[in-house]
């Protein structure tokens, strides 16, 4: 229970994070954009959010290396983002 509530406190930061930045009408447009080109990919939303829910960063890395380039491009462009 510890771990899960860890886990809902990270979601739940990033959640406040995202909704503060998306006052910024640049940030904005860019992550809607880096959204709307994931929506483009097939079944990507579905596997970046089953990586993200990994508890073990290892294994979490590891799923996140086999994804195609442009979806590895487009994780570090949203973190990169979120942590200007």
């Amino acid at each position: 229970n510890k771990v899960r509530s860890k886990i809902f406190m990270n979601n739940y930061n990033l959640i406040m994070k995202l909704q503060a930045k998306m006052q910024d009408p640049r940030f904005a447009e860019r992550f809607n954009r880096i959204v709307s080109e994931f929506n483009s990919i097939p079944g990507v939303q579905q596997e970046v959010m089953r990586i993200a829910q990994i508890e073990d960063e290892r294994k979490r890395e590891k799923a996140l290396s086999k994804l195609p380039d442009r979806v590895k491009n487009l994780v570090r462009e949203v973190y990169s983002l979120l942590n200007e």
